[in-house]
């Protein structure tokens, strides 16, 4: 049996920067993958549908510029061109991380891994022992088995789709949902959400979750929140979609289902059970901060360990476990994590939201900066807002919320201040590049305490 330093389970975004890093620092590497490296982000997740949503947005950009008679028409599009154009954008990612964990020197073994006792793994009739384990297995679409679900897509059967249909009901108002409604919409595809929940977004600042929702609205995506999907029926030219809201039945005719009712950990090749693995209620695999298991020298990063399901938290668990492996202290949940939804307008944010502060023992003054006001967002023609949580007492930054084109690049600027705690005297004593659209985050933070000159 040959003997490793790390071996690890799953070659997505966690997995696959471990390894190279790993072996970077001399260490001996095996990353098992049973399909293609890169994982659910890569292949079927954040790049792909990124993808579309950066085409839809460029096309609603041009729609309202053709409204402004700027430009004379919208044009034309190709869908086939636009899905082919995806494809090759993974395709050479996916080659980029092979490219990087053949130049570290990590061994790449294909097949489906399984995990034994004393860290030990078994794969294509081969068994690897390992100092230290890394479960990275990451996560699958979940299923509602409403009768009829089987006529349903999931988000990679989406993301595939050949043509456009003029019809689609997608179920759940999640990141995932909500992403997919966006692209499709402005592909001119007839959008309906339907959430089982009174309300979407609700552990986000409620005046930006009002602005992003009335946007999409505006794109001619319906939402029927509070409904539950009872069936999904066969009818003459495509399919209905059965619910109930506020006690009575209706429904929707589409010629799609997309299912969007969120993920689950893939636990294929881990028998916790057999292992002594301990889970936790929603079977995801139980951490420290560190990402340690109850099992020596194994570890869980990513998807499969709960928490954030975002590829940039699976690299920086991947970094803490890593770190532990070389006897440094640097632990994982003490930094905060900034959550994007690739929505039109995205919606990005990081931190406390004035009721998160609230129950954590702060005293929460709300900060706000509009798009209109800022000349970048002007001559861009974007449009949104920025919200800032400040604290009261000590007047730093708790919190921070954007809505609006480029929020996710500003929210990198955001989230060190959140990180800091930046106070409102640094915020005062910062210098912001003009004209920018990060001229908004100083301004919020600054209008918390009635200190912005530049809102009205």
């Amino acid at each position: 049996m040959e003997m490793y330093d790390v071996l690890i389970i799953g070659g997505g975004p966690g997995g696959y920067s471990l390894g190279i890093a790993a072996a970077r620092h001399g260490m001996k590497v095996a990353l098992f993958e049973k399909e293609h490296l890169g994982g659910t982000c890569l292949n079927i997740g954040c790049i792909p549908t990124k993808y579309l949503v950066d085409k839809a947005n460029a096309m609603e950009k041009v729609r309202s510029l053709v409204d402004k008679k700027i430009f004379r028409d919208a044009g034309s599009f190709s869908f086939q061109k636009i899905q082919k154009g995806k494809n090759e954008v993974t395709g050479k990612l996916v080659s980029g991380v092979e490219y990087l964990l053949k130049k570290s020197g990590a061994e790449v073994v294909k097949g489906e891994a399984v995990l034994k006792e004393n860290r030990v793994v078994s794969c294509g009739g081969k068994e690897y022992q390992g100092k230290f384990v890394v479960i990275a297995t990451g996560s699958v679409p979940m299923m509602i088995p409403v009768p009829g679900y089987e006529m349903c897509i999931d988000s990679t059967g989406a993301l595939n789709l050949p043509t456009l249909p003029d019809r689609m009901v997608v179920m759940g108002g999640g990141v995932i949902g909500l992403e997919l409604a966006c692209a499709f919409a402005a592909y001119g595809t007839e959008i309906t959400v339907v959430e089982m929940m009174p309300e979407l977004m609700p552990r986000e600042q409620p005046e930006a979750v009002r602005l992003v929702i009335n946007a999409m609205k505006k794109q001619g995506i319906r939402f029927l929140t509070g409904a539950k999907m009872l069936r999904i029926e066969k009818v003459p030219g495509g399919l209905r979609a059965c619910y109930e809201q506020d006690g009575k039945e209706d429904f929707v005719d589409a010629d799609q289902v997309l299912m969007a009712a969120g993920r689950k950990t893939n636990l294929d090749g881990i028998d916790a059970n057999a292992l002594g693995l301990q889970l936790d209620k929603k079977k995801c695999v139980m951490v420290d901060d560190h990402q340690r298991t109850n099992l020596p020298g194994v570890y869980a990063i990513g998807d499969v360990a709960g928490g954030y399901q975002l590829a940039h938290a699976a690299y920086a668990e991947g970094e803490a476990a890593l770190a532990d492996m070389l006897g440094e202290d640097r632990p994982m949940g003490t930094v905060p994590v900034p959550v994007c939804t690739y929505t039109i307008p995205c919606f990005s944010s990081v931190g406390l939201t004035v009721k998160a502060a609230k129950d954590a023992g702060y005293d929460p003054v709300l900060g706000s900066f509009s798009y209109d006001a800022n000349g970048m967002a002007l001559a861009e023609g974007a449009s949104g807002a920025v919200f800032a949580v400040m604290d009261r007492k000590s007047k730093k930054t708790l919190g921070i919320t954007i809505v609006g084109e480029n929020s996710s690049e500003m929210i990198a600027f955001a989230t060190m201040a959140v990180t800091d705690g930046t106070s409102a005297e640094q915020w005062e004593k910062m210098i912001v590049a003009h004209p920018s659209l990060c001229e908004m985050v100083r301004e919020a933070a600054l209008d918390a305490f009635g200190a912005s000159v530049h809102k009205g």
